[in-house]
């Protein structure tokens, strides 16, 4: 049954992605390292069959070994989809999260509070800053080589994906196309050594400064109440 779901072709590319994906773990697995060679000797055997009987036969063989192997995919030795994202779903799931206690007072409602005071500009200020410090700390949880990967498995293998997998790398796909069309400097294109130490130092320059314009607009009112 499980064959009716994606054709043939599809799930060679699976085959393909897995002994590829398998491969970056040759130097410390050697499970890995088997079931690559195992694999791609699979799919090489399809390409060199002398006549098409033999070549379908050997698709079917390889296709239904391919889905085995999928069916445990919790257990292979391999960077799943959404692994290396696994930081930036914990941060949204953070966010979303729903809490008993609400930041904003019953009364609210009722009573609207004058804007023209030095309080509600320190809200102002910390409501917006807010959205671009959790913006930022996704951010530095994201960068080229994650993206990557991950876009990778949404183009090329897709139906292999469930429907939240695929709904939440269209969402970060989104994202970080949105970075860009408003103007923010492109992280992910930044010229970096393999600790990503260029990136990080710049995000956490402009978290310190958007925490440090919050801090500063609170002691100026702190100071204004003490001249009082």
């Amino acid at each position: 049954m499980a064959q009716l779901k994606h054709s043939e072709e599809e799930i060679i590319k699976l085959g393909e992605k897995l002994v590829k994906e398998l491969d970056l773990e040759y130097s410390v697995n050697t499970l890995a390292r088997w079931m690559s060679h195992y694999l791609a000797e699979l799919i090489r055997d399809i390409d060199n069959a002398e006549s098409k009987e033999d070549k379908k036969i050997l698709q079917q063989e390889c296709c239904n070994i391919i889905l085995k192997i999928w069916s445990q995919k919790e257990n292979l030795p391999i960077t799943k989809p959404l692994d290396s994202l696994r930081p930036v779903i914990e941060i949204l799931e953070v966010l979303k999260e729903q809490k008993e206690v609400s930041v904003f007072p019953h009364w609210l409602e009722y009573n609207s509070l004058p804007r023209n005071n030095e309080w509600a500009s320190l809200v102002d200020l910390v409501k917006n800053n807010s959205e671009k410090i959790f913006n930022k700390v996704v951010q530095v949880n994201l960068h080229k080589d994650i993206l990557s990967k991950d876009k990778e498995w949404l183009k090329e293998n897709k139906s292999f994906l469930s429907r939240d997998e695929i709904d939440f790398l269209e969402l970060i796909d989104v994202m970080s196309n949105n970075d860009l069309n408003t103007g923010v400097i492109d992280l992910n294109n930044f010229e970096m050594s393999d600790d990503n130490s260029q990136r990080i130092e710049f995000i956490f320059n402009e978290l310190e400064n958007l925490i440090d314009e919050q801090k500063n607009e609170l002691l100026k009112i702190k100071e204004n109440y003490i001249k009082k």
